[in-house]
Protein backbone atom coordinates (compact mmCIF):
# COMPACT_ATOMS: atom_id res chain seq x y z
CA UNK A 1 0.00 0.00 0.00
CA UNK A 2 1.32 3.59 -0.59
CA UNK A 3 5.60 2.98 2.47
CA UNK A 4 9.14 3.93 3.02
CA UNK A 5 11.30 1.33 4.69
CA UNK A 6 15.04 1.83 5.02
CA UNK A 7 15.31 2.32 1.25
CA UNK A 8 16.87 5.45 -0.17
CA UNK A 9 14.69 5.87 -3.23
CA UNK A 10 11.16 4.62 -3.25
CA UNK A 11 7.50 5.65 -2.73
CA UNK A 12 2.40 5.83 -3.22
CA UNK A 13 -2.70 2.52 -1.96
CA UNK A 14 -4.29 -0.70 -1.53
CA UNK A 15 -6.48 1.25 -3.14
CA UNK A 16 -4.59 4.28 -1.96
CA UNK A 17 -1.88 3.53 0.52
CA UNK A 18 1.36 5.43 0.55
CA UNK A 19 3.79 2.52 0.85
CA UNK A 20 7.39 3.01 0.02
CA UNK A 21 8.34 -0.56 0.67
CA UNK A 22 11.88 -1.48 -0.16
CA UNK A 23 14.53 -1.48 2.56
CA UNK A 24 17.43 -1.25 0.12
CA UNK A 25 20.89 0.19 0.72
CA UNK A 26 21.74 3.45 -0.93
CA UNK A 27 23.08 3.00 -4.43
CA UNK A 28 24.59 5.22 -7.02
CA UNK A 29 23.82 5.29 -10.70
CA UNK A 30 25.24 2.65 -13.02
CA UNK A 31 27.54 3.89 -15.71
CA UNK A 32 26.20 3.77 -19.19
CA UNK A 33 26.92 0.54 -20.93
CA UNK A 34 25.42 -1.17 -23.89
CA UNK A 35 24.19 2.24 -24.94
CA UNK A 36 24.59 3.77 -28.41
CA UNK A 37 28.05 5.10 -29.12
CA UNK A 38 26.63 8.57 -29.58
CA UNK A 39 25.30 8.68 -26.05
CA UNK A 40 27.82 9.87 -23.53
CA UNK A 41 25.50 10.07 -20.58
CA UNK A 42 26.38 7.97 -17.62
CA UNK A 43 23.82 5.35 -16.94
CA UNK A 44 21.65 6.13 -14.02
CA UNK A 45 19.77 3.28 -12.82
CA UNK A 46 18.98 5.22 -9.68
CA UNK A 47 18.24 8.88 -10.17
CA UNK A 48 20.80 10.32 -12.53
CA UNK A 49 22.77 13.42 -12.05
CA UNK A 50 25.00 13.26 -15.14
CA UNK A 51 22.79 12.46 -18.04
CA UNK A 52 22.17 15.88 -19.47
CA UNK A 53 24.57 15.20 -22.30
CA UNK A 54 22.37 12.35 -23.44
CA UNK A 55 19.50 14.62 -24.38
CA UNK A 56 18.33 14.14 -27.97
CA UNK A 57 19.28 16.99 -30.24
CA UNK A 58 15.70 17.70 -31.22
CA UNK A 59 14.75 18.22 -27.57
CA UNK A 60 17.88 19.82 -26.25
CA UNK A 61 16.22 23.21 -26.06
CA UNK A 62 13.31 21.86 -24.04
CA UNK A 63 15.43 20.39 -21.28
CA UNK A 64 17.12 22.49 -18.62
CA UNK A 65 20.84 21.78 -18.07
CA UNK A 66 21.22 19.44 -15.14
CA UNK A 67 23.85 21.63 -13.59
CA UNK A 68 21.47 24.54 -13.33
CA UNK A 69 20.17 24.89 -9.77
CA UNK A 70 16.44 24.37 -9.41
CA UNK A 71 16.08 27.76 -7.76
CA UNK A 72 17.37 29.39 -10.89
CA UNK A 73 14.52 28.06 -12.96
CA UNK A 74 12.39 30.91 -14.20
CA UNK A 75 8.83 30.51 -12.92
CA UNK A 76 6.39 29.63 -15.65
CA UNK A 77 3.58 31.96 -16.47
CA UNK A 78 5.37 35.26 -15.75
CA UNK A 79 5.42 37.29 -18.94
CA UNK A 80 7.98 40.03 -19.02
CA UNK A 81 6.29 43.42 -18.96
CA UNK A 82 7.76 46.77 -19.87
CA UNK A 83 8.30 49.15 -16.97
CA UNK A 84 5.80 52.02 -16.84
CA UNK A 85 8.61 54.52 -17.19
CA UNK A 86 9.22 53.25 -20.71
CA UNK A 87 5.86 54.60 -21.90
CA UNK A 88 5.41 58.21 -23.11
CA UNK A 89 4.27 60.21 -20.08
CA UNK A 90 1.27 61.79 -21.78
CA UNK A 91 0.03 58.50 -23.04
CA UNK A 92 0.53 56.94 -19.65
CA UNK A 93 -1.48 59.69 -17.96
CA UNK A 94 -4.40 59.49 -20.38
CA UNK A 95 -4.50 55.76 -20.55
CA UNK A 96 -7.35 54.04 -18.78
CA UNK A 97 -6.18 52.44 -15.61
CA UNK A 98 -6.16 48.69 -15.92
CA UNK A 99 -8.45 46.78 -13.65
CA UNK A 100 -6.52 45.79 -10.57
CA UNK A 101 -6.91 42.06 -10.76
CA UNK A 102 -5.30 39.69 -8.35
CA UNK A 103 -2.32 37.78 -9.62
CA UNK A 104 -3.41 35.66 -12.50
CA UNK A 105 -4.68 32.36 -11.26
CA UNK A 106 -2.68 29.43 -12.51
CA UNK A 107 -4.32 27.96 -15.55
CA UNK A 108 -5.74 24.54 -14.85
CA UNK A 109 -3.58 21.98 -16.64
CA UNK A 110 -4.95 20.03 -19.54
CA UNK A 111 -6.72 16.86 -18.42
CA UNK A 112 -5.76 13.83 -20.45
CA UNK A 113 -7.55 10.60 -21.18
CA UNK A 114 -5.51 7.42 -20.90
CA UNK A 115 -7.22 6.02 -23.97
CA UNK A 116 -5.26 6.55 -27.15
CA UNK A 117 -2.29 8.00 -25.24
CA UNK A 118 -0.01 5.05 -25.96
CA UNK A 119 1.61 4.88 -29.39
CA UNK A 120 2.57 1.57 -30.89
CA UNK A 121 1.91 -1.98 -29.72
CA UNK A 122 4.76 -2.47 -27.22
CA UNK A 123 5.30 -0.86 -23.79
CA UNK A 124 8.32 -0.88 -21.48
CA UNK A 125 7.89 0.74 -18.07
CA UNK A 126 10.12 1.43 -15.06
CA UNK A 127 8.57 1.60 -11.57
CA UNK A 128 10.46 3.01 -8.58
CA UNK A 129 9.57 0.33 -6.01
CA UNK A 130 9.04 -3.43 -5.66
CA UNK A 131 5.35 -3.60 -4.78
CA UNK A 132 3.41 -3.88 -8.04
CA UNK A 133 0.47 -6.27 -8.01
CA UNK A 134 -0.16 -5.75 -4.30
CA UNK A 135 -1.74 -2.43 -3.51
CA UNK A 136 -3.30 -1.03 -6.66
CA UNK A 137 -0.49 1.41 -7.33
CA UNK A 138 -0.66 3.87 -10.19
CA UNK A 139 1.21 1.49 -12.57
CA UNK A 140 -1.16 -1.32 -11.57
CA UNK A 141 -4.04 0.81 -12.87
CA UNK A 142 -2.18 1.48 -16.11
CA UNK A 143 -1.33 -2.19 -16.58
CA UNK A 144 -4.98 -3.18 -16.05
CA UNK A 145 -5.97 -0.82 -18.88
CA UNK A 146 -3.21 -2.08 -21.17
CA UNK A 147 -4.35 -5.65 -20.53
CA UNK A 148 -7.77 -4.64 -21.89
CA UNK A 149 -6.44 -2.65 -24.85
CA UNK A 150 -6.41 -4.81 -28.02
CA UNK A 151 -3.87 -2.47 -29.65
CA UNK A 152 -1.28 -3.24 -26.96
CA UNK A 153 0.44 -6.59 -27.57
CA UNK A 154 3.29 -6.68 -25.03
CA UNK A 155 4.04 -4.95 -21.73
CA UNK A 156 7.44 -5.35 -20.05
CA UNK A 157 7.63 -4.07 -16.46
CA UNK A 158 10.90 -3.37 -14.63
CA UNK A 159 10.88 -2.73 -10.89
CA UNK A 160 13.80 -1.49 -8.80
CA UNK A 161 16.73 -3.94 -8.59
CA UNK A 162 16.68 -6.09 -5.45
CA UNK A 163 19.73 -6.77 -3.34
CA UNK A 164 20.36 -9.71 -1.05
CA UNK A 165 20.50 -7.26 1.83
CA UNK A 166 16.99 -5.96 1.05
CA UNK A 167 15.52 -9.45 0.88
CA UNK A 168 17.17 -10.41 4.16
CA UNK A 169 15.77 -7.27 5.81
CA UNK A 170 12.27 -8.05 4.56
CA UNK A 171 12.54 -11.58 5.92
CA UNK A 172 13.81 -10.36 9.28
CA UNK A 173 10.91 -7.93 9.66
CA UNK A 174 8.37 -10.46 8.44
CA UNK A 175 9.25 -12.89 11.22
CA UNK A 176 10.17 -10.53 14.09
CA UNK A 177 7.55 -7.77 13.93
CA UNK A 178 4.04 -8.11 15.30
CA UNK A 179 1.56 -9.71 12.90
CA UNK A 180 0.05 -6.37 11.82
CA UNK A 181 3.35 -4.64 11.04
CA UNK A 182 5.01 -7.74 9.64
CA UNK A 183 2.19 -8.28 7.12
CA UNK A 184 3.74 -5.69 4.80
CA UNK A 185 7.03 -7.54 4.51
CA UNK A 186 5.45 -10.98 4.20
CA UNK A 187 3.48 -9.72 1.20
CA UNK A 188 6.54 -8.10 -0.38
CA UNK A 189 8.52 -11.33 -0.07
CA UNK A 190 5.67 -13.43 -1.46
CA UNK A 191 5.21 -11.08 -4.41
CA UNK A 192 8.94 -10.84 -5.15
CA UNK A 193 9.25 -14.63 -5.32
CA UNK A 194 6.11 -14.90 -7.47
CA UNK A 195 7.49 -12.39 -9.98
CA UNK A 196 10.89 -14.05 -10.14
CA UNK A 197 9.19 -17.37 -10.89
CA UNK A 198 6.95 -15.81 -13.53
CA UNK A 199 3.75 -16.47 -11.58
CA UNK A 200 2.58 -12.87 -12.03
CA UNK A 201 3.06 -12.85 -15.81
CA UNK A 202 0.14 -12.95 -18.22
CA UNK A 203 -0.06 -13.54 -21.94
CA UNK A 204 0.60 -9.84 -22.42
CA UNK A 205 2.47 -8.53 -19.34
CA UNK A 206 5.88 -9.72 -18.08
CA UNK A 207 7.48 -8.57 -14.78
CA UNK A 208 11.26 -8.43 -14.44
CA UNK A 209 13.39 -7.69 -11.38
CA UNK A 210 17.17 -7.53 -11.46
CA UNK A 211 18.87 -9.36 -8.58
CA UNK A 212 22.00 -7.46 -7.65
CA UNK A 213 25.06 -9.73 -7.40
CA UNK A 214 26.41 -10.14 -3.88
CA UNK A 215 29.83 -8.84 -4.86
CA UNK A 216 28.68 -5.59 -6.45
CA UNK A 217 25.97 -2.95 -5.97
CA UNK A 218 23.18 -2.25 -8.46
CA UNK A 219 25.17 0.59 -10.03
CA UNK A 220 26.95 -1.65 -12.51
CA UNK A 221 26.88 -1.89 -16.29
CA UNK A 222 25.56 -5.43 -16.11
CA UNK A 223 22.15 -4.06 -15.17
CA UNK A 224 21.93 -1.99 -18.33
CA UNK A 225 22.94 -4.90 -20.53
CA UNK A 226 20.46 -7.12 -18.69
CA UNK A 227 17.56 -4.71 -19.31
CA UNK A 228 18.32 -4.48 -23.03
CA UNK A 229 18.60 -8.27 -23.20
CA UNK A 230 15.11 -8.65 -21.64
CA UNK A 231 13.70 -6.21 -24.18
CA UNK A 232 15.29 -8.19 -27.01
CA UNK A 233 14.09 -11.56 -25.70
CA UNK A 234 10.51 -10.27 -25.50
CA UNK A 235 10.67 -9.24 -29.15
CA UNK A 236 9.87 -5.64 -28.23
CA UNK A 237 10.50 -3.07 -30.96
CA UNK A 238 10.05 0.73 -30.88
CA UNK A 239 8.22 0.69 -27.54
CA UNK A 240 6.43 3.42 -25.65
CA UNK A 241 8.57 3.88 -22.52
CA UNK A 242 6.67 4.87 -19.38
CA UNK A 243 8.64 5.99 -16.29
CA UNK A 244 7.90 6.89 -12.69
CA UNK A 245 10.89 8.85 -11.33
CA UNK A 246 13.02 8.36 -9.41
CA UNK A 247 13.58 5.02 -11.12
CA UNK A 248 16.41 2.83 -12.35
CA UNK A 249 16.64 4.09 -15.92
CA UNK A 250 18.57 6.75 -17.77
CA UNK A 251 18.68 8.53 -21.09
CA UNK A 252 21.32 6.24 -22.60
CA UNK A 253 19.34 3.12 -21.72
CA UNK A 254 16.03 4.45 -23.00
CA UNK A 255 17.54 5.80 -26.23
CA UNK A 256 19.07 2.37 -26.88
CA UNK A 257 15.53 0.97 -27.11
CA UNK A 258 14.72 3.40 -29.96
CA UNK A 259 11.39 4.29 -28.33
CA UNK A 260 8.38 5.50 -30.26
CA UNK A 261 7.59 7.87 -27.36
CA UNK A 262 8.57 8.54 -23.73
CA UNK A 263 5.97 9.23 -21.05
CA UNK A 264 6.84 10.42 -17.53
CA UNK A 265 4.17 9.98 -14.86
CA UNK A 266 4.76 11.97 -11.64
CA UNK A 267 3.01 10.70 -8.51
CA UNK A 268 4.90 12.53 -5.75
CA UNK A 269 8.02 14.57 -5.05
CA UNK A 270 10.60 12.02 -3.93
CA UNK A 271 12.89 14.76 -2.61
CA UNK A 272 10.51 15.52 0.25
CA UNK A 273 10.72 12.09 1.87
CA UNK A 274 13.08 12.26 4.89
CA UNK A 275 14.93 9.09 3.82
CA UNK A 276 15.97 10.80 0.56
CA UNK A 277 17.46 13.92 2.14
CA UNK A 278 21.00 13.11 0.93
CA UNK A 279 19.79 12.37 -2.61
CA UNK A 280 17.98 15.63 -3.37
CA UNK A 281 20.49 16.89 -6.01
CA UNK A 282 20.50 13.50 -7.74
CA UNK A 283 16.71 13.20 -7.78
CA UNK A 284 16.35 16.79 -8.97
CA UNK A 285 18.67 16.00 -11.88
CA UNK A 286 16.55 13.02 -12.82
CA UNK A 287 13.34 15.04 -12.74
CA UNK A 288 14.97 17.67 -14.91
CA UNK A 289 16.24 15.07 -17.35
CA UNK A 290 12.93 13.24 -17.84
CA UNK A 291 10.85 16.40 -18.05
CA UNK A 292 13.14 17.49 -20.86
CA UNK A 293 13.27 14.17 -22.70
CA UNK A 294 9.65 13.07 -22.49
CA UNK A 295 7.06 13.49 -25.20
CA UNK A 296 4.31 13.47 -22.56
CA UNK A 297 4.57 14.46 -18.89
CA UNK A 298 1.58 13.95 -16.63
CA UNK A 299 0.62 13.68 -12.97
CA UNK A 300 -2.27 12.79 -10.69
CA UNK A 301 -1.56 15.76 -8.40
CA UNK A 302 -2.52 19.34 -9.26
CA UNK A 303 -0.23 20.63 -6.51
CA UNK A 304 2.75 18.80 -7.95
CA UNK A 305 1.94 20.04 -11.46
CA UNK A 306 1.93 23.65 -10.27
CA UNK A 307 5.19 23.26 -8.32
CA UNK A 308 7.10 21.40 -11.05
CA UNK A 309 5.82 23.70 -13.80
CA UNK A 310 7.48 26.60 -12.02
CA UNK A 311 10.63 24.90 -10.77
CA UNK A 312 11.50 23.22 -14.07
CA UNK A 313 9.94 25.86 -16.36
CA UNK A 314 7.76 23.19 -17.94
CA UNK A 315 4.30 24.32 -19.05
CA UNK A 316 3.21 21.05 -20.56
CA UNK A 317 2.53 18.82 -17.53
CA UNK A 318 -0.93 17.35 -18.01
CA UNK A 319 -3.39 16.13 -15.39
CA UNK A 320 -4.50 12.50 -15.30
CA UNK A 321 -6.39 11.69 -12.07
CA UNK A 322 -6.40 8.17 -10.70
CA UNK A 323 -10.14 7.92 -11.34
CA UNK A 324 -9.47 8.08 -15.08
CA UNK A 325 -7.52 4.83 -14.78
CA UNK A 326 -10.58 2.85 -13.76
CA UNK A 327 -11.08 -0.85 -14.36
CA UNK A 328 -13.61 -2.05 -16.88
CA UNK A 329 -17.22 -2.16 -15.60
CA UNK A 330 -17.18 -5.96 -15.53
CA UNK A 331 -14.22 -5.98 -13.15
CA UNK A 332 -15.81 -3.38 -10.89
CA UNK A 333 -18.95 -5.49 -10.54
CA UNK A 334 -16.89 -8.55 -9.71
CA UNK A 335 -15.03 -6.68 -6.96
CA UNK A 336 -18.29 -5.43 -5.44
CA UNK A 337 -19.66 -8.98 -5.42
CA UNK A 338 -16.60 -10.25 -3.53
CA UNK A 339 -16.83 -7.42 -1.04
CA UNK A 340 -20.33 -8.47 -0.09
CA UNK A 341 -19.02 -11.77 1.27
CA UNK A 342 -17.64 -10.03 4.34
CA UNK A 343 -21.11 -9.45 5.69
CA UNK A 344 -21.69 -5.72 5.71
CA UNK A 345 -25.30 -6.26 6.79
CA UNK A 346 -24.15 -7.67 10.12
CA UNK A 347 -22.56 -4.36 11.07
CA UNK A 348 -24.30 -2.31 13.78
CA UNK A 349 -21.81 0.41 14.63
CA UNK A 350 -20.65 3.03 12.15
CA UNK A 351 -17.30 2.17 10.60
CA UNK A 352 -14.89 5.06 10.01
CA UNK A 353 -12.13 3.96 7.64
CA UNK A 354 -8.68 4.95 6.47
CA UNK A 355 -6.38 3.33 3.89
CA UNK A 356 -2.78 4.47 3.83
CA UNK A 357 0.71 4.45 5.28
CA UNK A 358 0.62 5.16 9.00
CA UNK A 359 4.36 5.51 9.47
CA UNK A 360 4.46 9.22 8.84
CA UNK A 361 2.41 12.33 8.17
CA UNK A 362 -0.37 11.18 10.52
CA UNK A 363 -1.95 13.84 12.74
CA UNK A 364 -1.89 11.45 15.68
CA UNK A 365 -3.17 13.81 18.35
CA UNK A 366 -6.15 14.99 16.32
CA UNK A 367 -7.02 11.41 15.38
CA UNK A 368 -6.75 10.10 18.96
CA UNK A 369 -8.97 12.96 20.14
CA UNK A 370 -11.57 12.16 17.48
CA UNK A 371 -11.58 8.50 18.48
CA UNK A 372 -12.10 9.39 22.14
CA UNK A 373 -15.00 11.70 21.24
CA UNK A 374 -16.61 9.03 19.04
CA UNK A 375 -16.53 5.94 21.23
CA UNK A 376 -19.78 4.82 19.60
CA UNK A 377 -17.99 4.32 16.27
CA UNK A 378 -15.38 1.82 15.09
CA UNK A 379 -12.21 3.06 13.40
CA UNK A 380 -10.68 0.66 10.86
CA UNK A 381 -7.21 1.16 9.39
CA UNK A 382 -5.70 -0.62 6.39
CA UNK A 383 -2.04 -0.05 5.64
CA UNK A 384 1.56 -0.07 6.85
CA UNK A 385 2.12 0.30 10.60
CA UNK A 386 5.78 -0.57 11.15
CA UNK A 387 7.47 2.36 12.86
CA UNK A 388 4.19 4.25 13.28
CA UNK A 389 3.94 6.38 16.41
CA UNK A 390 0.17 6.49 15.95
CA UNK A 391 -0.10 2.69 15.77
CA UNK A 392 1.90 2.38 19.01
CA UNK A 393 -0.56 4.67 20.80
CA UNK A 394 -3.84 3.43 19.32
CA UNK A 395 -3.44 -0.33 18.88
CA UNK A 396 -4.95 -1.14 22.29
CA UNK A 397 -8.02 1.09 21.96
CA UNK A 398 -11.28 -0.86 21.97
CA UNK A 399 -12.90 1.02 19.07
CA UNK A 400 -9.84 0.71 16.81
CA UNK A 401 -8.95 -2.14 14.43
CA UNK A 402 -5.75 -2.38 12.40
CA UNK A 403 -6.00 -4.75 9.45
CA UNK A 404 -2.36 -4.39 8.45
CA UNK A 405 -1.07 -4.43 4.89
CA UNK A 406 -3.35 -6.37 2.54
CA UNK A 407 -3.47 -7.34 -1.10
CA UNK A 408 -5.75 -5.14 -3.16
CA UNK A 409 -8.52 -7.73 -3.45
CA UNK A 410 -8.64 -8.38 0.30
CA UNK A 411 -8.44 -4.68 1.11
CA UNK A 412 -11.36 -4.00 -1.24
CA UNK A 413 -13.55 -6.32 0.81
CA UNK A 414 -12.70 -4.41 3.99
CA UNK A 415 -13.11 -1.03 2.32
CA UNK A 416 -16.59 -2.01 1.17
CA UNK A 417 -17.65 -1.97 4.82
CA UNK A 418 -16.60 1.64 5.46
CA UNK A 419 -19.51 3.99 6.15
CA UNK A 420 -17.28 7.06 5.90
CA UNK A 421 -13.58 7.64 5.30
CA UNK A 422 -11.22 10.12 6.92
CA UNK A 423 -7.98 11.80 5.90
CA UNK A 424 -5.94 12.25 9.10
CA UNK A 425 -2.70 13.15 7.32
CA UNK A 426 -0.79 16.29 8.19
CA UNK A 427 -1.11 18.77 5.35
CA UNK A 428 2.57 19.44 4.75
CA UNK A 429 4.48 20.25 1.53
CA UNK A 430 4.83 16.56 0.72
CA UNK A 431 1.06 15.99 0.93
CA UNK A 432 0.51 19.05 -1.27
CA UNK A 433 2.47 17.35 -4.06
CA UNK A 434 0.57 14.10 -3.95
CA UNK A 435 -2.81 12.98 -5.20
CA UNK A 436 -5.40 13.91 -2.56
CA UNK A 437 -6.99 11.22 -0.43
CA UNK A 438 -10.03 9.83 -2.18
CA UNK A 439 -13.12 8.24 -0.64
CA UNK A 440 -12.59 4.49 -0.69
CA UNK A 441 -15.44 2.53 -2.17
CA UNK A 442 -18.34 3.74 -4.24
CA UNK A 443 -20.53 6.41 -2.60
CA UNK A 444 -18.41 6.44 0.58
CA UNK A 445 -18.19 10.05 1.82
CA UNK A 446 -14.99 11.69 3.01
CA UNK A 447 -15.61 13.30 6.41
CA UNK A 448 -13.48 15.71 8.42
CA UNK A 449 -12.46 14.50 11.89
CA UNK A 450 -14.32 17.34 13.57
CA UNK A 451 -17.56 16.43 11.81
CA UNK A 452 -17.72 12.83 13.03
CA UNK A 453 -19.63 13.67 16.23
CA UNK A 454 -22.61 14.82 14.20
CA UNK A 455 -23.01 11.47 12.45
Amino acid sequence: MATKAPSKITRSSTAKTDARTKPQPAVTQPKAAAAPAKTKAKAVAKPVAKTASALPAKKAQRAQPVARPAVAAKPAGKPASKPVAARPLAKAASAKPKRAAPAKAAKRPKELSPHGLIKGKHIVCFWKQNDLGLFGRRPDRWIALWEQDPKVEKVLVFETPLSQRALEEWLKRAVTLDATSGSEYRLLLDQAVAKLQGDCDTGKTTYKTYLTPADKPADNQDYLRWVLQQVKEQGIVAPTVVLWPACYANAALVKAMKPKQIITDLVDDQRLFPANAQLVPTITAQYQMWLGLSDVVLSNSLGLIEAFSQEFAHRGIAYLPNEALSPAPAQAKSAASQAGKTGKAAKKRMVVGFVGNMRERMDSEALLKAMAENSDKDFWFVGQTHGSAYFAKAKTLTNCKFWGTMRQEAASRVIAQFDVVIDPALHDPLAARMSPHEAQGKDTPLVALGALRGL
